[in-house]
């Protein structure tokens, strides 16, 4: 006599995530786009997470830039609608002033409270205010100023009011 039990999990696996703050504006001041996020869920609970944005500017004197972040977060609650989760990400982002080929680069650890309402099984809308230690790195080779070239450190806070739309499969 034998038993087989199927079990169906009532999750999704992965989430394909687009920052709707350029569509929707709140505190636009504090966000710092990452335009697409992925996410994979290593249970019902836990999850790595994969980011990145690339801003390209074509008129003389802008910014051309990109970012990516790797982490981990977890469910602190979790209910029908909501999701409550916590967890960290590194990150790593350069930018070239075109103009000057003035070179900014930061890294350093992100602490986030993410907060997810699931419009559905497959959408989601969410917000993950964050904290960040960053490592920031300035290279000017045509500037005479020798203050141009510059290390430091800064504590601060990100992502107050960005909101991502989600795709869960």
């Amino acid at each position: 006599m034998g038993a087989i039990l199927f079990a169906q999990e009532d999750y999704t696996k992965h989430q394909l995530g687009m920052n709707a703050s350029k569509f929707v504006v709140i505190f636009n001041e504090q966000v710092n786009n990452l335009d697409l996020t992925y996410r994979y869920s290593l249970s019902d609970k836990q999850r790595i997470r994969f980011a990145s944005s690339i801003d390209v500017s074509t008129e003389e004197g802008d910014i051309t830039a990109y970012e990516i972040r790797l982490g981990y977060d977890f469910n602190l609650k979790d209910t029908e609608r909501w999701n409550f989760y916590t967890g960290f990400d590194v990150t790593y982002g350069q930018s070239v002033t075109t103009s000057t080929d003035r070179l900014s680069r930061h890294f350093g650890p992100y602490v986030f409270l993410g907060v997810l309402f699931k419009m559905g099984k497959h959408f989601s809308l969410s917000t993950e205010p964050s904290l960040a230690i960053l490592r920031k790195i300035r290279k000017d080779p045509e500037s005479f100023n020798p203050e141009a070239d510059a290390n430091w450190t800064e504590i601060k806070f990100l992502n107050v009011g960005q909101i991502k739309v989600g795709f869960h499969f």
